[in-house]
């Protein structure tokens, strides 16, 4: 009496049945997914809990005020910036050109 396998023999079938070859080529990638998805999740978990960690140990300054010079040195550069956007915005206003009349 001739037994009857319900299991097909992936290893004699691989390379000459097309079912054989997408059932394995889908559960590799199915696998391969799974692990990606693990380590990017512990990736991300571990470098979530590291930033909360850090940011704790901010540093704070111990001066009582800020640098006055050097805010109205910016905000000179920052008007000078502004005056030649609005001598920009009217025009050439250079020399004219001798040639023309």
């Amino acid at each position: 009496m001739k037994k009857i396998s319900l299991k097909p023999k992936f290893k004699n079938n691989i390379g000459s049945d097309p079912f054989t070859d997408w059932i394995v080529v889908l559960s590799v990638s199915l696998l391969i997914a799974v692990i990606l998805i693990g380590v990017g999740s512990y990736v991300y978990t571990n470098a979530e809990v590291s930033i909360d960690g850090h940011s704790s140990n901010t540093f704070v300054s111990n001066k009582s005020g800020f640098d006055t010079q050097l805010l109205k040195k910016v905000i000179n550069t920052f008007d000078a910036r502004a005056n030649e956007r609005v001598l920009l915005s009217k025009g050439y206003n250079g020399p004219s050109d001798p040639s023309l009349p």
